[in-house]
């Protein structure tokens, strides 16, 4: 009787062991998002909030991030592309060179044509605010410019982005 009580539960812990180390198994785990991520949205955070005197000495723009499949800006941008306007009209030297990006959804030949059409949403408000449209350069990199490989929902909004940089390049010199 003693041998059949200590094996009964020598047997309950066994099952009870691997029942537990199951059940840790099948629970979801959390993974770490990729410090890229955490990166642009601290520097974008940051850089909104700059004055345009601050936007021209610096030289440095925050990224514009876009919803899945949407050319139209968001609305915190127009307060951001307001203070392009202002820098931009105020010193006639400034260029703006903006590069449209895109997600791995999609195909190629599809992400190309939204990456530029990000831009050139922007660029039309720009436009509309009084720059004149040969100061604007757009690049459209489809998905070829990743800033993470990271195909999590985050990841993917990080990637739709278009990237602005102030610039004091006489255009006909270069193209």
């Amino acid at each position: 009787m003693y041998w059949k009580m200590i094996l009964v539960i020598t047997c309950a812990g066994i099952l009870g062991a691997c029942a537990s180390a199951q059940e840790e198994d099948d629970l979801p785990r959390i993974v770490k998002q990729d410090s890229a991520i955490e990166e642009q949205a601290r520097t974008n955070a940051a850089l909104y909030n700059q004055t345009p005197a601050r936007m021209y000495k610096t030289k440095k723009l925050p990224s514009v991030n876009y919803e899945f499949d949407s050319v139209r800006p968001p609305e915190q941008a127009y307060e951001l592309l307001d203070k392009v306007a202002l820098v931009m009209n105020e010193h006639e030297q400034i260029h703006l060179i903006m590069e449209g990006h895109a997600d791995i959804v999609g195909s190629d030949e599809y992400n190309y044509w939204i990456s530029g059409a990000r831009a050139a949403a922007l660029k039309s408000y720009l436009v509309s605010r009084g720059i004149a449209a040969d100061r604007i350069r757009i690049h459209a990199y489809g998905k070829e410019r990743p800033i993470t490989l990271d195909t999590s929902s985050a990841g993917r909004r990080a990637n739709r982005r278009v990237e602005m940089s102030f610039t004091n390049r006489n255009w006909k010199s270069i193209f």
